[in-house]
């Protein structure tokens, strides 16, 4: 196996993918020490026809090398495209492109769909479906280094030799237990451009000890927003431009001028000072024209006991429905969802939405009004019509 440097050779696998096969299998080796996006090292991509398969492998760090026909392959409604746990090479390829590769079918989805665990490695699939055991020794090795060894290669050839064989297993079984469209309803949040935005990684839940009125968090978001900003500008890591820690220390002195935004030392020595101190300065000005009385947040109130009560019997469904399907609890329904159906009259929660309503969400309403009861039997719990 050789690495590609040539838009000839990429241009020539791309047709042939286009001409014999309904699918390409893809994986990417990257390096993210210190950036903010992914720097892209190794693109893997294999499919298979009439038991043969082909591989390439495209090294994208060639100057040379143009990625045209790779982005219209990855652009072609024909061709389905496989991952393993891709969000992120989703996330490398939105921001390589600027599109989300569609249709897509991600093999760890697929596993849990079918009851094979909730988040099952690559190497575990290859075993347990293929009976063979990969060599992870150089999973963690710097890809960016060249050259690139023939052991390097032969290691970064299997994760798309063998996806396309998990890829087949998995559409069969899946075929067979009439879950397809289970796979396709967790596939479009993969493919929805809002989970890659910045205000989605930059959750304010990610900074810890956050504590103080409704203004002061705002505040704190709003400037969690802004170093998002910055960190993608600069392509640096987040805590390369400000430390979770200086945030906080930045919302509570909420300096005044340039010289009192100095003191506090906030940007890393790799930031331009000059062009973000006056962002900063606005926002903290923003504040300091709000009401002084400070406003507390609506406090989450103790669930009642009836609710409590309602919960655990969900909870309980839930096991049972699990269990009849083999799959992780966690892939049907979540405990905020059990507490949003047990507390609110009109509950809109994903378990209550798409198969997930089919094969939880009506018994779970049922089990709330009362239709439907739990009942003791054997060693066993049983659902009893009311």
């Amino acid at each position: 196996m050789t690495l590609v440097s040539s838009t000839d050779e990429l241009d020539k696998f791309c047709s042939e993918v286009l001409k014999m096969s309904e699918y390409v299998t893809i994986d990417t080796e990257f390096v993210r020490k210190n950036t903010y996006y992914a720097k892209l090292c190794l693109i893997q991509l294999g499919f298979k026809t009439e038991g043969t398969k082909t591989v390439i492998l495209i090294d994208p760090l060639e100057t040379e090398l143009n990625l045209t026909p790779l982005k219209s392959l990855l652009e072609n409604k024909k061709i389905t495209k496989i991952i393993h746990a891709g969000r992120q090479d989703l996330e490398i390829f939105l921001h390589l492109f600027d599109f989300l590769p569609v249709p897509l079918f991600d093999t760890q989805v697929a596993a849990m769909v079918c009851g094979m665990g909730e988040q099952e490695s690559y190497e575990s699939l290859v075993k347990k479906l293929l009976g063979k055991q990969l060599d992870k020794q150089y999973q963690f090795t710097n890809w960016s280094k060249r050259p690139l060894s023939a052991e390097q290669l032969k290691y970064a050839s299997e994760d798309v030799s063998f996806l396309c064989d998990i890829f087949e297993i998995l559409k069969n079984k899946l075929s067979d237990l009439g879950r397809s469209d289970w796979v396709t309803e967790e596939i479009e949040k993969l493919t929805n451009r809002d989970s890659y935005t910045s205000k989605e990684t930059s959750s304010l839940k990610k900074i810890k000890n956050v504590n103080g009125n409704i203004h002061f968090k705002n505040l704190v978001a709003t400037l969690v927003d802004l170093r998002e900003l910055i960190a993608q500008e600069l392509n640096l890591p987040r805590n390369h431009v400000i430390r979770d820690s200086l945030i906080l220390k930045l919302a509570r002195n909420l300096p005044k001028n340039i010289e009192e935004l100095k003191e506090l030392k906030i940007f890393s020595s790799k930031i331009n000072v000059t062009t973000y101190y006056p962002k900063i300065l606005n926002i903290c000005n923003d504040q300091r024209l709000l009401p002084k009385t400070p406003i507390k947040l609506p406090t989450s109130q103790k669930p009642s006991d009836y609710n409590m009560n309602v919960v655990n019997l969900l909870k309980i469904l839930l096991k049972i429905k699990s269990g009849e399907l083999r799959v992780a609890t966690k892939l049907i329904a979540t405990t905020r969802d059990l507490e949003t159906i047990a507390s609110e009259k009109d509950p809109d929660v994903p378990a209550l939405k798409g198969w997930r309503r089919q094969i939880f969400g009506l018994e779970a309403l049922k089990l709330k009004e009362g239709k439907i009861a739990l009942s003791v039997k054997g060693h066993g719990i049983k659902i009893v019509n009311l």
